[in-house]
């Protein structure tokens, strides 16, 4: 039978990818099939490595704005990235962003 997953997010540490400095995560949920549904927080400047999402992508800026498809989006905003999509997140203020990834990344640089 599955559970209900529950937390106190504050009370969860932040880890710093090695390979992206300045960005960090909080893994909320793993999904069957290697997907994740994460917290990410960008230091401003910070920026990701180029990525595809076999699975596609949603997120919500929570915080601060992050850098994506040539546009700034601020809190409040919400974007989907279709199956086999390629972008390089960053953040010139810092931004915090709930994911929903459906399967793992393939980082291309």
């Amino acid at each position: 039978m599955n559970e209900p997953i529950q937390m106190v997010t504050p009370d969860k540490p932040w880890r710093e990818f090695s390979d992206a400095p300045g960005v960090e995560y909080k893994t909320l949920r793993r999904h069957e099939g290697g997907g994740v549904t994460l917290l990410l927080r960008f230091a401003p400047g910070a920026r990701y490595h180029t990525h595809r999402h076999p699975g596609g992508e949603e997120y919500y800026v929570l915080e601060g704005a992050l850098e994506d498809l040539g546009k700034s989006w601020p809190a409040g905003s919400y974007l989907w990235h279709p199956p086999g999509s390629v972008h390089r997140p960053s953040s010139r203020q810092g931004a915090t962003v709930l994911v929903i990834l459906p399967a793992a990344v393939e980082v291309l640089s």
